[in-house]
């Protein structure tokens, strides 16, 4: 089977472009934007300790009174760093593990278990779920967020499962884009790449009466085929096209409406084994993905102690394997959310519910099913948090629980208490115990492997299933401390220790065929079913630290570190999982330079120690250091040339299992922004 040929590249971009052909010419309004960024990257590091965020307890903090182990990635990080997509950005973060599988496929796990689909990873595009229902993890290549409309990426390391329920086992990683009123004007970015990777990115933002703004956006980028150590072809090139619009309006009482709309289509070829898995030969196939989403939120303030959140999404999706399977899906969420603060109480109350309808029908090749081939879920949900000042302004207890049932594992609630010292107006520590639940994944509960046996006149079928009913339910149990201080005026530190224990933890035994767990043993029109299950439960203890420091050596010059070692140690060594392979220490450290006021300096260094499998030492990824450089000028007020390196160094590197992925190439690069 030969993969479809892509449309041309420039087709693509004039496609791209005729969708912003309207564009009109609003100087001020950028002149005004520019200025936002360029405060922000000179923000003093008390300010940047006062920086508010929202993924912690889903309401607004202060990054300095936050008792989470949190690391936010600002707009001028990403902007100076030079990253070409949202999971590298990631590597800045403390205790986020990122590897790259292919051009397009990217591996991104946090304390561990970085995979193809890292199934206790919460990840959020302005606090709405990315999280697929039917393999349990994101798919990065689908997600095309343009790197200029982020406005920072929220990092919580550990559970968080009593605010964002199911999945946010190991983390939750939140994308706050940009909203329309403060991406105003038009702006053009152009990036190539020596290993042919491409992207264009055209918005155009407009007001709308005195109180409401628009933003139009197009971007379209490719990857193109990575190439082995003899300089071959791999067949995994990729591309995506993305349209969308954001409005947002400012009610005369404080309340904010924000609906955005995004329609994608993505094409990634690769390789895979034939489809009857007669041989080891891999055959070409091409992965489709195409989804419309859309989304309405609304913030408005009840009275002077009362606010309420409402938002609601709906998706349409269509995904498919060439040779494989095919999918298509629909659903829809609901989430609403209400916070209660008396000014003369100590309390500050935040409650919600929701629920997620979601249907979907699966074509697939007899090996591989899904049964039953069309399914309906809905998963409902209730949480409620409550902060209460022990000592006003000094000792802040939080305490929670969040209840998610789904038709898999039933009603699964997830406990938290956190305890926050204020011990002076530069320094804060605190403690945390919390649970946190996986669900399990269409895929993984309804999915199995089909084999056919003759058996003379009494044909027989052995189906393998991954996890069938749901019998096994991953829950983790983690104790966290952490110190985070401005030690200096132009030096902060944030520490955080953690410890965690899966119990229990989805595996496979290596001795499979003799551990089989039979299911059932049934009779389907004449042919004898024989169902077992392929995995079998475990336990399993991570413990590490986490170090994240900034440090402003003199005005022009920023030095900043993230440091992470985590262990990992399993009460039946003899077994696989999605923790095996994960590396001890993560470095990152980055200089930046400001050379003069137009000239931008950023060195990136980046160290990832190896993978090593405690069951499978042929996938075992020796240790790699990276080196990403970045020179950003900008040339006027509306023109900025940026031109860098990626992956300096050794010409290829494998990055994470060679059986799944490709070597990445090094690769020098150049960029274009233009606002008019």
């Amino acid at each position: 089977m030969t993969p479809d040929a892509p449309k041309p590249w420039y087709l693509r971009l004039i496609a791209t472009a005729a969708l912003l052909a309207i564009s009109s010419s609003l100087s001020l309004a950028h002149a005004q934007v520019k200025g936002e960024a360029d405060a922000l990257a000179n923000l003093s590091l008390e300010e940047l300790m006062r920086v508010e965020i929202v993924s912690a307890s889903r309401r607004t903090q202060a990054l300095a009174d936050v008792p989470d182990a949190v690391h936010v990635i600002t707009r001028d990080d990403i902007l100076r760093s030079g990253v070409r997509s949202l999971p590298e950005a990631l590597r800045m973060a403390p205790g986020v593990d990122v590897a790259q599988m292919s051009p397009s496929g990217w591996a991104v796990g946090v304390r561990g278990e970085a995979g193809r689909f890292s199934n206790k990873l919460q990840v959020l595009i302005d606090g709405r779920s990315v999280f697929s229902p039917l393999y349990s993890g994101v798919l990065w290549e689908a997600e095309r967020v343009p790197l200029e409309d982020i406005e920072r990426i929220e990092v919580i390391r550990g559970p968080a499962g009593s605010i964002w329920g199911t999945n946010a086992v190991n983390g939750v990683i939140n994308i706050i884009t940009r909203d329309a009123q403060h991406t105003q004007g038009n702006l053009a970015v152009a990036s190539m790449g020596s290993d042919g990777s491409d992207r264009l990115l055209l918005r155009h933002g407009t007001p709308l009466g005195q109180d409401g703004w628009l933003k139009l956006f197009g971007q379209a980028d490719r990857q193109a085929d990575s190439v082995d150590s003899s300089g071959a072809p791999q067949n995994n090139r990729a591309h995506a096209e993305t349209i969308g619009l954001r409005f947002d309006q400012v009610g005369r009482n404080g309340s904010r409406l924000s609906i955005q709309g995004q329609a994608l289509r993505s094409t990634k070829n690769g390789e895979l084994p034939l489809p009857d898995f007669t041989s080891l030969a891999l055959t070409p196939t091409v992965q489709r993905t195409e989804k419309a989403t859309f989304t309405a939120s609304l913030d408005t303030p009840l009275n002077a102690s009362s606010e309420l959140h409402v938002q609601a999404t709906l998706q349409s999706q269509r995904n498919g394997q060439s040779g494989y399977a095919s999918q298509r899906s629909q659903s829809a969420d609901v989430d609403i959310q209400h916070r209660w603060h008396p000014r003369d109480s100590r309390h500050d109350v935040l409650w919600g519910l929701g629920a997620t309808w979601y249907e979907d029908k699966i074509s697939s090749i007899p090996l591989v099913t899904v049964e039953p081939g069309a399914q309906t879920l809905v998963h409902g949900r209730v949480f409620a948090q409550d902060e209460y000042a022990l000592l006003p302004d000094q000792l802040m207890l939080t305490y929670g629980a969040r209840v998610d049932h789904d038709p898999y594992s039933g009603a699964q609630a997830s406990p938290n208490a956190r305890l926050l010292w204020k011990m002076n107006e530069r320094s804060s520590s605190w403690i945390a115990a919390s649970r946190a639940v996986r669900a399990p994944a269409r895929g993984e509960a309804d999915g199995g492997i089909n084999f056919d046996f003759p058996n003379g006149g009494a044909p027989i079928t052995a189906r393998g299933v991954f996890n069938p009913g749901a019998r096994i339910v991953e829950k983790v149990t983690a104790l966290e401390t952490g110190w985070r201080s401005q030690v200096r005026q132009n030096l902060s530190l944030d520490v955080a220790a953690f410890i965690q224990r899966y119990s229990p933890l989805l595996g496979f035994s290596p001795n499979f065929p003799n551990d089989l767990t039979i299911v059932s043993d049934t009779t389907v029109n004449g042919r004898r079913v024989v169902t077992a299950a392929l995995t079998s439960g475990t336990r399993a203890t991570t413990r590490g630290i986490e170090l994240a420091a900034d440090w402003r050596i003199a005005k022009f010059w920023r030095q900043q570190l993230a440091y992470s070692y985590m262990e990992t140690r399993f009460d039946a060594p003899a077994i696989i999982t999605t923790l095996g392979g994960t590396p001890r220490s993560l470095i990152s450290l980055r200089e930046s330079f400001d050379l003069n006021s137009r000239w931008m300096l950023d060195i990136w260094l980046r160290y990832t120690s190896a993978r090593k499998d405690p069951m499978v030492p042929f996938l075992d990824v020796p240790s790699r250091t990276a080196l990403d450089i970045n020179l950003r000028w900008a040339m006027t007020p509306e023109l900025t040339l940026s031109l860098g390196g990626h992956n300096l160094g050794r010409q290829y590197t494998q990055e994470i299992n060679p059986r799944i992925s490709s070597s990445v190439e090094r690769a020098a690069y150049a960029k274009v922004e233009a606002s008019f």
